[in-house]
């Protein structure tokens, strides 16, 4: 393989961070500053959130039958398409008058994103790789991280001078400038459309067709294995994203911290996973999905006890760090997890049927803690529960790949 072939792999890499950068970096990360805009334009809370939980579960569901689109039309014809309806959505938000507007078309954003994000993206990274996989994943999912703080920046600067129509028309110009011509021009499906072969897969001998292989979805969504993974992808949202999305609050409201201490600690926490996920990556290819559990675990673990004490700023601050490199694992664990398990066959399929149970622990992981602290007046009790359930999560995906030894290597 030459210099050439093995700089494809990794351009297929920095594609993937790019269209993670202007989905769900500009989807969901761009949609905090703007909804306070929306807010007083429509003068409804609810209804404005209403407007990203339609888009998050559209997508969720579009990722679910993203792998049976793939495999009828491929990757190389049903990218840019989904691309073309991501982009022009989020420039038609800006011509939204009310709220019901906005909802149907948040429908074909997320649609969009399903089609060019977390799911073909796994897809991808696990096609074209067989060594560094878990480094090759951690790089192309930081992109949602890194496109979230760049466009955030931008919102930001483009509503101190213009409105949140302005603010839409760009962002919806950026995703289809960069994501419609990447996935024309620079996407393949497999290497084989390169004339390669998967990194690390170059021996004397060695085919595209047999690395393509692993357990159906038919057979594998009837073992235990299935359902021990799917616990675990919901554990992963449940817990990660339950903590993140309620962190300001605690911070405010529970430790006392201003709301610009609060957002500086959120926005390092945000900026320290950049590395956190290229590290996780790096682990599991070097130590296994074993290592790299209990690792999670643990960090997880201190991260929980040095939040409930995040009143003094500086603990705080470690805190943010050392949560940023577990909440690492929402978007690097699950598709690598996966693609390990199952193998190639039918991952795409087989992740966006899980994607399902990952995104309903990221929907109500939140909404429970809020819930608890309505309750209570505390959110420490939930904060241990969510470390209760890391150490769960342990043992459910050691069990997830015990029960499947074999299923990646499986060829009909």
């Amino acid at each position: 393989m030459g210099k050439k072939g093995l700089s494809y792999h990794w351009a297929i890499v920095a594609a993937c961070f790019i269209l993670m950068a202007v989905s769900i970096g500009v989807i969901i990360n761009c949609f905090n500053p703007l909804s306070v805009e929306l807010i007083k334009e429509f003068d409804s809370v609810s209804g404005v959130q209403l407007i990203l939980t339609i888009g998050v579960l559209m997508s969720l569901v579009g990722g679910a039958f993203v792998g049976k689109v793939m495999a009828k039309f491929s990757m190389r014809i049903a990218m840019p398409v989904y691309a073309i309806i991501m982009s022009a959505g989020i420039f038609m938000y800006s011509m939204c008058t009310s709220l019901t507007m906005f909802y149907i078309v948040s429908v074909f954003v997320g649609f969009g994103a399903s089609g060019i994000s977390i799911v073909p993206c796994g897809a991808l990274v696990n096609n074209w790789f067989k060594e560094k996989k878990g480094l090759a994943t951690g790089i192309a999912f930081t992109g949602s991280v890194a496109g979230g703080l760049i466009f955030v920046q931008l919102t930001k600067i483009l509503l101190a001078s213009s409105n949140w129509q302005t603010v839409y028309m760009v962002l919806g110009i950026i995703a289809a400038v960069a994501a419609i011509p990447i996935t024309i021009f620079i996407v393949r499906e497999h290497p084989k459309d390169k004339g390669l072969l998967p990194f690390g897969a170059n021996e004397a001998g060695s085919t595209t067709e047999e690395w393509i292989k692993g357990i159906s979805l038919k057979k594998y969504i009837k073992t235990g294995s299935f359902w021990l993974l799917a616990i675990s992808v919901f554990i992963i949202g449940f817990t990660n994203v339950g903590i993140q999305n309620n962190m300001s609050i605690y911070l405010t409201s529970t430790l006392g911290h201003t709301e610009s201490a609060a957002a500086n600690i959120f926005s390092l926490y945000l900026f320290v996973q950049i590395f956190g996920k290229i590290l996780l990556g790096a682990i599991y290819d070097k130590k296994g999905i074993k290592f790299g559990a209990i690792y999670c675990m643990l960090v997880f673990i201190v991260s929980v006890a040095l939040f409930i004490y995040s009143g003094n700023l500086y603990i705080a601050i470690v805190f943010a760090v050392i949560f940023s490199l577990v909440g690492s694992m929402t978007t690097v664990t699950p598709p690598y997890v996966t693609a390990t398990i199952v193998g190639m066959k039918d991952y795409p399929m087989i992740f966006g049927i899980l994607s399902l149970f990952y995104g309903t622990g990221v929907a109500i992981g939140p909404v429970v803690a809020a819930r608890v602290y309505d309750s209570t007046g505390s959110f420490d009790q939930v904060w241990i529960a969510f470390g209760i359930l890391s150490v769960i999560l342990v043992f459910t995906t050691i069990l997830a790949v015990k029960k499947a030894e074999g299923f990646s290597q499986i060829q009909d």
